[in-house]
This record gives structure tokens, sequence and C-alpha cells, in this order.
């Protein structure tokens, strides 16, 4: 019987060949017709480094693909298609074992062994550190030389020197008279008191075109000052090129890049007194503005954009813009909307157009809307049978150790005691002897006695406390009445410690929330993805829309008994009767309702409209 194959190519960079995957495919097809086996499908990943693994759509393609059964073997030119990081290349091995699926290369014209993998990821994850290193060194050789060892910074263009054999030197640079040009306005206008973004419309107003081309931004003038990244903070200005001032290392959870600013001994400081732009008078002026601009930022405590002073919000970081996808933040009293609107500049994004969504909401509202489909997403996440008999068994272990608890606790009092009887005798002894008193013996005695008394309440305590039979207590209308609480209370109904640990578990749940205008232009549209659209989509939208209401009820619940409203059971009875009255009202109204679940390209999330 023939073996049913799946077949995985990749490239690394977007500078290698893309026939570099066509020919990988050809030698993997040929493999398999070869061997009379049967080709199932085909994956790869282009211009994808081998040290990722989750921003690879290809192979989580794979592995999906693996998943659904009927495949025998994954074959790849070599391993190193796989994966060139250790610990990534023997969770794939580790998985495709799981499913009895057989690792093979064409290279290696057989079966990858456990042992192989390891050793060939070991060896090309070296491989990588090697070239990292060596390419590093290289540039710091480079920018010793008074050579460039980067890309191109703006105000410069590629220098025409040439060597005794006619050929151009590389990584020289001179000065571009023009950019020059709007690189010392630039300067000057900050140091006289003009902002980022005003510096930035005026350019793209007389369509002066910014770095590599594209529309001038504020963040490309502003930068970074430690990191000395922008305009306003690049050295290079100043006759000075400081190379290795970062390094750049890849988170593992998010398999992104970030800088990490090395020790300033390691700089390599060069003077290029040829490429000055700016004299040392203007460049102090203007790191002088950005030290005052940064003290008063710092010391304005009524400004709600303070870093220093903001609060964290439970969608804090999470919001984008549904017209140009840029982050939505709060930009007025308690209120978010979209900075790029805010400054009005030009996107690429847009094709150099601006940001139109000019929809704002209260951060009260937005929380609000999202929270009420929590709650659903939390109840259909799990079995709730199974939370409960696992709530059931820590409940009956804890009444166990509290039961059990009483004769421990007199066994370590009576050893407590013996222990307080041998030091006294000790000190009664060196009395009797005429020796001299140890105080450390004196500060033991006291702090035997006080173990002794904390042990002596604790049995109190336990012999006290009657245990409570929770056997029968919790039920899913228990468990259901519990997380409505917990929604109750996020909505601005406890202090930010108390939030805290429900704010992490909610945004395990939500990745992004995307706000934009509503379809008929009133009001704001959320598209909300993440974890809980996959939930929420297997639900039906009446069921869905019934459950977000009653939820909505709870709350209310909650809030009219806490302030005192509902403080008899006849109120609460009353109330309750006219909840179930409006949500029959309300069923007529769902009807029409639809709930969007858009499910996204690839693999990216799907969306859950609100």
């Amino acid at each position: 019987m023939p073996k049913n194959i799946l077949i995985y190519a990749r490239y690394s960079t977007d500078r290698q060949d893309e026939v570099s995957i066509e020919t990988q495919i050809e030698l993997g097809k040929f493999f398999v017709g070869e061997r009379g086996w049967k080709l199932i499908q085909i994956f790869s990943d282009a211009a994808v480094s081998g040290t990722s693994f989750k921003s690879r759509p290809g192979i989580q393609a794979l592995l999906k693909r693996c998943e659904l059964g009927g495949i025998d073997i994954v074959l790849c030119v070599t391993i190193d298609r796989i994966s060139r990081d250790v610990e990534h290349s023997a969770g794939i091995l580790k998985i495709l074992n799981h499913l009895d699926i057989e690792l093979w290369t064409v290279h290696g014209g057989g079966r990858v062994t456990d042992m192989e993998v390891g050793i060939r990821a070991v060896l090309s994850q070296e491989l990588i550190e090697q070239i990292r290193y060596r390419t590093r060194e290289g540039m710091k050789s480079a920018v010793r030389k008074g050579k460039a060892a980067g890309g191109l910074a703006y105000g410069y263009r590629v220098g025409q020197q040439y060597d005794a054999k006619g050929d151009r030197i590389p990584g020289m640079r001179e000065i571009d008279t023009d950019q020059a040009t709007i690189i010392q306005e630039i300067f000057r206008e900050y140091a006289n008191g003009r902002s980022p973004i005003q510096i930035a419309q005026e350019l793209n107003r007389r369509e002066e075109p910014g770095p590599r081309g594209y529309k001038w931004r504020d963040t490309a003038i502003r930068g970074h000052v430690n990191r000395g990244t922008g305009i306003l903070n690049n050295e290079s200005y100043r006759g000075r090129t400081i190379f290795n001032r970062r390094n750049f290392r890849k988170n593992p959870k998010t398999e992104k890049r970030e800088a990490r600013m090395n020790a300033e001994t390691t700089w390599v400081v060069v003077d290029k007194p040829e490429l000055r732009i700016i004299d040392d008078a203007l460049w102090d002026r203007v790191k002088q503005r950005q030290v005052a601009v940064r003290d008063n930022y710092e010391s304005t405590t009524t400004n709600k954009l303070n870093r220093t002073h903001r609060p964290s919000y439970l969608l804090s970081g999470i919001l984008r813009c549904a017209h140009c996808g840029g982050p939505y933040a709060i930009s007025g009293k308690d209120r978010y909307s979209c900075t790029n609107r805010g400054k009005k500049l030009p996107l690429d994004s847009l094709d150099g157009g601006i940001c139109t969504n000019s929809k704002t909401i209260s951060r009260q509202e937005l929380e609000d809307r999202v929270l009420t489909c929590i709650p659903n997403a939390l109840w259909n996440l799990v079995n709730i049978e199974t939370v409960i008999t696992a709530t059931k068994q820590s409940l009956a272990a804890r009444q166990a150790k509290a039961g059990t608890s009483i004769p421990a606790l007199e066994q370590k009092i009576v050893a407590m005691q013996q222990e307080q009887k041998s030091v006294l005798k000790q000190i009664t002894d060196r009395i009797q002897a005429n020796r001299p008193v140890i105080a450390s013996l004196d500060d033991m005695v006291d702090e035997l006695e006080g173990k002794n008394t904390d042990l002596k309440q604790e049995l109190e305590v336990a012999r006290t406390t009657k245990p409570i039979n929770l056997a029968d207590g919790v039920t899913p209308e228990v468990v259901q009445r519990v997380i409505n609480a917990v929604m109750y209370y996020m909505r601005e109904h406890a202090d930010a410690e108390t939030k805290q640990p429900f704010i992490t578990m909610i945004r395990g749940l939500i990745q992004q929330v995307a706000i934009g205008p509503a379809e008929n232009g009133n009001g704001v549209e959320l598209f909300v993805h993440g974890a809980i659209v996959s939930i929420l989509a297997t639900m039906d939208t009446i069921k869905a829309m019934e459950a977000e209401f009653r939820t909505a009820q709870e709350y209310e619940f909650h809030n009219l008994i806490d302030k005192g409203v509902l403080d008899t059971e006849p109120k609460r009875k009353k109330f309750l009767a006219l909840c179930a009255e409006e949500l029959e009202g309300k069923r007529r109204e769902w009807q029409d309702l639809q709930v969007s679940v858009v499910a996204g390209a690839g693999f990216e999330p799907a969306t859950f409209r609100l």
C-alpha cells in the first residue's frame, strides 16, 4: 500500500530566490514518485527564518493537516528546512511521533531519528550564532575603518570613492545636500518650539519626500532619545558614527525581535567630521528642549496621557482603528480615539491618505460592550461538569486536611514545649555553674514562646470550626452566578488591585479589538479578535444574545442589592419577574439580529462583531 506524503519547503529571507522553494518541491516530488508513494499536499514558507515557529503559516498548516490523520510521512529536502531551532525541532518531531508520522529528508534518503534531529538542530543553531557573531564583528571593523555598517540614513547618499583598481569602495557615505537642508530645517524648527507633528505636516504640505520616499511621520522625526533613533537623535548629523548601541533578541513567546541597549563600553564611536550636517550649538539646543519636554511630561499629573500616572485599563494596548489599523488610545476625558486621525498625517497603508475614522467611544462603554460577551465564552470554554467535579474534590481535600490538622497541631505544641524546656535547662545549668549568660539563649526562649502561642491559637480555631458540607453546594447555577459576579466587579465596582487577576484572564481570551463606524453611520462598531471568537462561533445566535441579556440583568441585580434597593425577598422576586417579562419582548427583537463570525485568512484570528 503506497504511503501518503506531505512535502514541506522553506527559504529564509526575501533576498533569496523563490526558485529555492520550487527546487525543493521538485526534488521532493521526484523522491515520492521514485518510490511509488502518494503525494497528498505541499506546504511552504517563503522568506521566513528557520528560527521562527509560530509565525510560519506553512508549518502550522502542515501540523494541522497531520492532526486530521491519513498521513504516513512528512518529507523535506534537509532537516534544517523544518527548523533551525533546537526547541522547535524537538517539538515538531514530538508531535509527528505522537501522530505516528515519520519525518524523512531527500538528502538523507530515509527516516530522520530523534538523535539526528537533535544533533542537526544544535549544529544549525550554533552555525546561526557564529554567523551573527562574525557579521557583527565585521561590521564593527568596518565602522572603525570609517565605513558605514548599516543602511543609508536620510541626509546621505552612497559615496563614490574608488580604490586603485577602479572599483567603488563599499560602505562609503557622502552628504546629500538637498536632504541635508531638510534636516537642518527640522532641527531649527524643533529648537524654536514646533512639535514633530507640526514639522511633519509642513513637510508633507510642501510634498517633500521623507525617508525611503515615504510621507513624513512625527515618529520618524521624534524617534527615541535613549536608543538614538529618529532624525533628532541621529549622531551622524553631528559628525559622529555610533555602532553597536543596541542588540536585538527574539522573544521566545512572541517570536518578535526586541531591542536592548548594549553597555556603553561596547559601543564603537568614530568621529566623521566630513559627514557633519548640524553644528554643536543647534544640536545642544535640540537636546535641551527634549529634556524640557520630558521633564514637563513626567511632572504633569493632570495629563491623562502621562505613562507614569496612567492606570492599567482592561483593553489598553490591544485597541486598533478599523480603518487605518493604527492604535486607539485615550485622547480626552476617558474617551478613546484613533491616534492617526488626531495627527492628520498621510499614511502609507492608505496610499498617502489621512485616516477618516473620527469615531470616539468612552472607556466605560467600550469595556461594558466587550465584557458582555465574556461570561458566555467562559461558560462554553470547558465542560462545566468537569469544573464542578474538580471544585468538589478540592473542597473535600481541604476539609479532610482541616480534620486531621488538630492532632498534628497538638504534636507540634508538645515538641515546641520540649524544646523550650531544653533551652531553659541550658540557661539554668549555666547560672548554677556561675558561667556568663548567653543572650542568644534568652532570644531563643522568647522566639519559641511566640511560636507556641501561635500554634495554640491555630489549634483553638481548628477545634471551634465546624466542618461545612459543600458536596451538593457547587452547581452550574452557582458557577454561573460567580462568573457574573466577577464581571459585575470588573465594571468599576472594585479597585485596580482586585481587578488585576481578572484583567489578565480576560485579555487571554481577547487578542485585539478594532473600532470603527457602524454600517449605518450612527454609533461605533467593535470587531473582537481572539480565542473568544471561536468559542462564541459555536453558539446559537439567539441563545447567545439571551445569555448576554441575562448577564446584564444579573449585573443590575447585584448593583441594586449592593445599593440596598433590593433589601427584601419580595422586592427581589418582583425585580426578577420584570426581567422575565422584558426578556420575552427582547426575543421578538432578536429575530432579525445577526452575529457575524468571519474566519480570517490562514491562521489569523476570527472576528466577532459587537
